[in-house]
């Protein structure tokens, strides 16, 4: 599915976890590139860390060495000169085991490219490799979520993983207040009919049934940060679509996105917009 993986690469151990979830991610034609960025130093601090094995043993992988103001800046270069379709980045070095929490790198490569960008939980590398049994996709009916949903569709195609389009219907009362009480039996049935038909129009345009992937739907109760969240820690990968403002072709979070990121137990995908 991707043709190109560039990873953000220092020899960490948030680095592996990047470079376990690319692995996982890679098919055989994928080419991987792994890159080290680091201020304008003398050339003999140039070379990069110690790479990987992993990297070696494979036929299209290739390391590069970026001096750049930052790491942001250095992996969204290589990107526009790779043409490459993902970034996968590791978590905060701050965050919880288990979790994903970009840290500032992970962060601003999300606001700064035009590919999409994976961001692997700490300790990912310990459960190397990697298997994608279990994909899930937030869905809430717009543009964003609907090519996140077929890309997701083509992911567990390629993966013979289980796929789960999940969406979140939000409680009454926070939209209307006091009236909400009353309001709420009709309002949830009226959005449960509403993402059904909405999420069953979505996968007949990913041409799911033609792919051979079969999308449980899932459509819940509650915050959407909050269940997205808690739906991440029984899948093998959470995707997600950026949201619908910001330059075109970027990928730009709203609070939804950011909040299951900074919670997320599973590594996290987030799909950018259509450039077109």
């Amino acid at each position: 599915m991707f043709s190109t993986i560039v990873i953000g690469y220092d020899g960490s151990s948030q680095s592996d976890d990047a470079l376990a979830l690319a692995l996982a991610l890679a098919d055989p034609a994928t080419e991987l590139v792994a890159v080290f960025v680091h201020p304008r130093v003398p050339a003999a601090a140039r070379g990069g860390p110690a790479w990987p094995a992993t990297l070696a043993e494979r036929d299209r992988a290739r390391t590069i060495a970026r001096p750049a103001t930052s790491a942001a800046a250095g992996l969204a270069a290589v990107v526009d000169e790779t043409g490459a379709d993902l970034v996968v980045v590791g978590s905060s070095r701050r965050g919880p085991v288990g979790r994903v929490l970009p840290g500032t790198t992970g962060a601003q490569v999300l606001h700064a490219t035009a590919a999409a960008v994976a961001v692997a939980p700490a300790g990912l590398r310990d459960q190397a490799p990697v298997a994608l049994r279990e994909i899930g996709v937030g869905f809430d009916g717009g543009a964003e979520s609907t090519r996140a949903l077929a890309a997701a569709v083509r992911l567990a195609a390629e993966h013979g993983a289980k796929l789960r389009a999940i969406a979140v219907i939000e409680p009454v009362g926070e939209t209307f207040g006091w009236a909400g009480a009353w309001m709420y039996p009709e309002y949830r049935d009226d959005a449960v009919a509403g993402a059904r038909e909405a999420l069953a129009a979505a996968v007949r345009d990913a041409e799911a049934e033609a792919l051979g992937v079969t999308v449980a739907e899932e459509v819940v109760d509650g915050m959407p940060a909050e269940e997205l969240a808690r739906a991440s820690e029984r899948l093998d990968l959470l995707v997600l679509g950026s949201r619908g403002y910001g330059p075109l072709g970027r990928i730009l979070l709203g609070s939804v996105a950011t909040r299951v990121a900074n919670a997320a137990a599973c590594p996290l995908l987030v799909w950018p917009r259509d450039a077109s």
